[in-house]
Order: structure tokens, then sequence, then C-alpha cells
């Protein structure tokens, strides 16, 4: 039997990573997606920071910083902060991480009391510390331009390995820094990058936009200006002139009319009923080609 190919077995330990070749259009709309998700900076950290409102009024700090990574690196998660998955119909959507103080501290403000002991943060998370969590990537998710989530699709669950994460958008949010816990962080997954989409304009051209157009362009003042003559003067006259002194001009017999530095139209000036009226008589144009010709 003839041999035409021949394969080997790569460790996992040795596989190098591949990435897919993104077209032109998809760096391009990748590119704006990133810019729209920066504009909801402001509106995340407003979102977040009044959902974390029990604890920051008994003295906790609020968020005061957002930012967006690009990385395309791993993100390998630490299991000493909580670590929470959010999936759509079964399909990973984002990674919410959160210290596990302030996780016990905000479902006390919700649902306990501050006066009673916190508890241990290696136990596991309980179910009114899943409703916060799944309360504050909702919260995350609403504005940020994602199309439209059916909720009875979204589950919640721990991370409960260090597996690392392919992470092509990840947001820290975090506390001044006089806080001494970690930040926060949201990860989104390529699937969740998928259900984003930009937004259209909010601005929508009227149908009879171009009519509109035309109409004020018709409207826009315009100045013509009227030779009626020209005289040159040698600069040397023009060092004796004073007050008083009478100038003799060359009037033209065909004066012309200007708009800017072009000339349109000659006119020969009239009175007419004390007023003094120009007559346009020619087009300067038409002349210009007559006489080329």
């Amino acid at each position: 039997m003839k041999t035409t190919a021949k394969a080997s077995l790569i460790k996992k330990q040795q596989l190098q990573k591949v990435r897919t070749v993104a077209l032109v259009q998809e760096k391009l709309a990748r590119s704006r997606l990133v810019l729209q998700l920066e504009r909801c900076h402001r509106s995340l950290l407003d979102n977040i920071n009044d959902l974390l409102g029990p604890i920051i009024g008994q003295g906790h700090h609020a968020l005061s910083r957002v930012e967006l990574s690009t990385e395309l690196s791993p993100v390998t998660p630490n299991l000493s902060h909580a670590w929470f998955l959010m999936s759509y119909r079964r399909t990973p959507l984002a990674w919410w991480r959160i210290d596990k103080c302030t996780l016990d501290q905000l479902a006390s403000g919700y649902y306990g009391s501050f006066s009673s002991p916190l508890q241990s943060p290696l136990r596991a998370p309980s179910l009114s510390e899943f409703r916060l969590v799944k309360r504050l990537m909702r919260s995350a998710l609403d504005v940020l331009p994602v199309t439209e989530l059916d909720e009875d699709g979204l589950d919640l669950e721990l991370v409960v390995n260090t597996t690392p994460m392919d992470v092509p958008l990840a947001w820290t949010l975090s506390f001044p820094a006089e806080h001494v816990g970690p930040p926060m962080m949201l990860c989104m997954t390529e699937f969740a990058l998928g259900l984003m989409a930009e937004q259209p304009s909010e601005f929508q051209a009227a149908t009879d936009l171009s009519a509109k157009l035309s109409q004020r362009l018709r409207q826009i003042p315009i100045k013509a200006t009227l030779e009626l003559g020209h005289q040159l003067v040698p600069v040397t006259s023009l060092e004796g002139l004073k007050v008083g002194d009478i100038l003799p001009m060359n009037l033209h017999s065909r004066c012309p009319v200007t708009i800017g530095r072009r000339p349109l139209f000659y006119a020969t000036v009239h009175n007419d009923d004390g007023q003094m009226v120009a007559k346009l008589t020619q087009e300067a144009f038409r002349s210009e080609d007559t006489t080329h010709a």
C-alpha cells in the first residue's frame, strides 16, 4: 500500500494557539463595535453602582473606573475570588468575577442584616448571592448592544476549576485606590460578541430631504457686486491724497456683475423713478466663449 499522508499526535501542552483568518470587513466591524462599547462605560458604571447601593450606604467604596481590554490571551480564574459563568441556552455567554467578601456584604445588605456576623468566604455561594450576581450581569448586559435575551434561557453557575478561558473582550470595574479588595471583572465570549450589533443611528433622514435641501440652498443669500468703473493711481499720488480731493474715474460702458470673483453678467446702469438700477444685458461667460471662438 502506498502512503500518501502522515499524521502525528501533538500534546496539548505543545499545541500552538491558532487564530482564524479575519476579513477586512470583520476587522472594521469589530473595531466599530469596540468604540461603541467604550461609549457605554458611564452607563455600565452607574448601573452597577446602583446595585451596590446597600453597601455603599454603609461605607463601602463605589466603583470609580471602567476599563475595556481587547487582549486575546486566555484568562485563568483565581478561585480565591468568586467566578460565575452565565450561559444562554447552554452556550457560555459571559463570566463575572467578584470578591467573596464584597459578595457576602452585598447579600447581607439585600437579604440580611449588617449587624449579623460575616460568614466564611470559603463556603459555597448561597442562593441569594447567585441571584445578586445574576442581577449584576443582567444590569451590565442591559447597557451593552446585545440583542434581546430570553430570561428563561439564562443560566448561572459557579466556576469550580482553573481551566483557562478564551476572553476576546473584558471589562475591569475598579474601586478607588484605597479599597483593599480586587476589582470586579466582566469577561465576554465570542458567542456574546456575535449577539452584539452596531446600533443604528438615532437620526433618520426625512423622505423629502433632497427637496428640502434644494429649497434651503436656493434661499442662501449671495453677495453680488456691480463695478461701475475703475481708476489706476500711482503710489506716489496716494501719498498726497487728503479728504476733499476729487479723483477722475473711467466708467465702464458694460458694468460687470460678479459673484465672488467670477463675472456672470454685464449690465448697464439706469435711473428708474429716482432709483439707480442695473439692467443685465449679456452673460459674461457667453461673451468669453464667443471671443475665444
